[in-house]
């Protein structure tokens, strides 16, 4: 137990005084290697190349090529434009465009930041030139972007189901529904916020013709999720096999349909995408150490011990375990709470009959949650730069989101089935 407490006391000191998280979590690892006496540059590499060496993983460059370059080509300013005209009409419509822009946006990058970045680049600018607040259009943004990791696909579950062995294809299933609660959540919240403060702000009128010029002109970003989606489903590719189609897929479109890409803009691109991935894989590397020196030191034993010990049921572990992870999510990035918790919690779940697809969507849930709670939600300073307001603003005006995403998961937790229901489907 010392050293576990020797493990945890260095990573979050090295945290608090600014440490990047891969220095944090391999020094802390190879603190605790030397106190007993185990650490060696074999052991360190071999752990870290082991975290490492699965073919899942090639999904998350692939993925993150292909936001980038659907990002690039346009797409983003498509999809706010097709859904303007599909949902702008309704009272609070440009936070309805907005909601919906990154819900099908979810279906390409995979990626709360990139969401974010994406569809908050249009659309936070377009709502303080309607007349909306600063902070609500950031703040709408924001809470969109919490979307992107949950609809398939989604880096942070191929994250999980590289670590866990659970099947990348049915945690994306599992994603499907809980991500539409979501955005209908939002909506709700929206409508009922515009009619309470009495907004009258349309994009224009509900329009067929408009809302059919603007799916033809977006139709290449809406095949995408359907070929991810719809590919997986089939059976037709795995996951992995999908983040090359979608990555192929978007540089055909963004080159020869769109033509908003050039032969000249793709070294950068791809060398912005690849800069990305390392420093996801170096995490996940590090994290495989760190995750070998808790499994040695029996935490998930002792864990699994004490749950067994003070908690008889199933939902109240649940609910101990989200409220663990919301707190983690303050703290760490999504992917990186994933990457350390995972290796922890997976066996306790497991003990108590708790499915690692729904665990896996869970947890997702729960820390993507964590891009809007400060101190370290990366959408909220996104979103606060883009409106050019401060981070107290949009702290304050993105409470009402976070409600509605708490409710959700809370939600999920309570009926499991919500999450299995499509995965059960297809997978058994």
């Amino acid at each position: 137990m010392s050293t576990l407490i020797l493990l945890f006391a260095v990573f979050f000191v090295l945290l608090l005084i600014g440490t990047p998280i891969i220095f944090s979590l391999a020094a802390s690892a190879m603190v605790v290697l030397a106190s007993i006496d185990l650490l060696s540059p074999q052991l360190v590499m071999q752990r870290v190349y082991a975290g490492l060496d699965s073919f899942p993983m090639l999904a998350i460059p692939f993925f993150m090529a292909a936001g980038a370059l659907m990002e690039q080509g346009g797409i983003s300013r498509r999809l706010v434009n097709f859904s303007s005209y599909l949902v702008g009409w309704i009272s609070g419509g440009l936070g309805h465009v907005a909601v919906i822009a990154s819900t099908i946006f979810a279906g390409i990058s995979g990626s709360a930041v990139a969401d974010t970045t994406a569809i908050g680049s249009t659309m936070i600018p377009m709502m303080k030139r309607r007349g909306y607040d600063a902070s609500f259009s950031a703040a709408v943004v924001a809470a969109s972007g919490v979307i992107g990791p949950i609809i398939p696909p989604s880096i942070p579950l191929v994250l999980y189901g590289v670590i866990s062995g659970a099947s990348i294809g049915a945690l994306f299933m599992g994603g499907i529904i809980p991500g539409l609660m979501m955005t209908v959540g939002m909506m709700v919240l929206i409508f009922t916020s515009a009619k309470r403060a009495k907004w009258d702000i349309e994009v224009e009128p509900f329009s067929c013709r408009g809302l059919w010029k603007s799916f033809l002109s977006a139709a290449g970003a809406l095949v995408m999720p359907i070929i991810i989606v719809g590919g997986i489903l089939g059976g037709v590719f795995t996951a992995t096999e999908a983040a090359v189609v979608a990555t192929v897929y978007a540089l055909v479109i963004g080159l020869f349909w769109y033509k908003e890409l050039t032969f000249k803009e793709l070294p950068d691109l791809f060398y912005n995408a690849a800069l990305n991935t390392a420093v996801v894989m170096v995490i996940v590397g590090v994290a495989n150490l760190v995750g070998y020196v808790l499994t040695i030191e029996q935490l998930p034993m002792m864990l699994s011990d004490w749950f067994g010990e003070h908690i008889s049921s199933t939902l109240v572990l649940l609910l101990v375990i989200n409220l663990l992870l919301l707190l983690a999510g303050c703290f760490l990035d999504g992917g990186s709470a994933i990457i350390v918790f995972t290796p922890v919690l997976l066996p306790v779940v497991k003990a108590f009959g708790v499915d690692p697809i729904f665990f896996g969507v869970m947890m997702t849930v729960n820390l993507m949650i964590g891009t809007v709670t400060p101190p370290v939600g990366l959408s909220l300073y996104i979103s606060a730069r883009i409106a050019d307001i401060s981070i107290i603003q949009i702290c304050k005006a993105i409470l009402p989101f976070l409600a509605v995403q708490l409710v959700v998961l809370l939600i999920i937790t309570v009926f499991p089935d919500l999450v299995m229901i499509i995965p059960d489907y297809m997978y058994k």
